[in-house]
């Protein structure tokens, strides 16, 4: 088999491997997580337990995916090429699939469980689940910016990369709603304080880190041009022989008679 033959092979397994891993990583930390603050796998809060343990598995999901996301257009990855441009795509659209899988799996079963409150109409339109409605709210709402930033995602060469950044900007503002949600919805956020924190510290400084650098590269570029005209300027105000002085001489050189027509 040549070497061109054995590419599709290698970059269909690379996928594979990539979505095992967006999937089986977040989902085995989710119910790591879960385990230890509720270890009761056998009792009738089964469902309530998955559904916690899947939406804890989305939020380091999304968390990777938000993270990587903020990475490939921040400045400081030109000076710290951790992986290449083609697998950080990669990853990141698989992460985007992992992270709806997993809500979609949080949704389900919460919306299964009687005891937990929300209801098939409260995971889907905010302000109707009975259990702390503004907080379940928060999550039914970045779940549905989520569906609308992978549908953009996927339709970005028919709507244009101007359409497809606008909505991509958001994703941060995103995140906090679920962060949120996490923090509010959760009777297990004292002992996922560390997560939390962590987590949304590392989003917030690299979100704020981007965008410093960028709006004072801009800054840069913008004073430049400016500089040039103002000092252009100024040489206009004194008249023609600033901006075109000769070099000096011992002896004074007469100006042609064609400079003056």
């Amino acid at each position: 088999m040549s070497a061109t033959s054995g590419d599709p092979i290698r970059s269909a397994l690379a996928w594979v491997l990539t979505g095992l891993a967006a999937v089986a990583l977040p989902l085995g930390a989710g119910f790591s997580f879960a385990r230890l603050f509720a270890p009761t796998l056998h009792s009738k809060y089964f469902p309530w337990l998955t559904g916690r343990a899947l939406g804890i598995a989305a939020y380091i999901a999304l968390t990777a995916l938000v993270i990587l996301g903020v990475w490939m257009r921040h400045p400081w990855r030109l000076r710290r090429p951790l992986v290449h441009s083609e697998t950080r795509l990669r990853v990141h659209a698989t992460l985007a699939t992992a992270t709806l899988a997993l809500v979609a799996g949080h949704l389900v079963s919460l919306a299964s469980d009687k005891y937990a409150g929300v209801g098939w109409v409260g995971a889907f339109v905010p302000f109707k689940a009975q259990y702390r409605p503004t907080a379940v709210s928060l999550g039914v709402i970045a779940m549905l910016f989520m569906v609308l930033l992978f549908a953009t995602a996927r339709s970005a060469g028919r709507l244009g990369a101007r359409h497809w950044l606008a909505y991509h900007r958001l994703a941060a503002i995103n995140f906090g709603l679920v962060w949120f949600h996490g923090v509010m919805a959760g009777t297990d956020t004292a002992a996922l304080r560390i997560l939390y924190v962590f987590t949304g510290g590392v989003v917030v400084f690299l979100t704020m880190t981007r965008y410093a650098l960028v709006r004072r590269s801009r800054g840069e570029e913008e004073f430049e041009p400016r500089a040039a005209r103002a000092a252009y300027a100024a040489a206009s105000a004194h008249g023609p022989s600033l901006r075109e002085t000769p070099p000096s001489t011992n002896t004074p050189t007469a100006a042609p008679e064609s400079v003056a027509s």
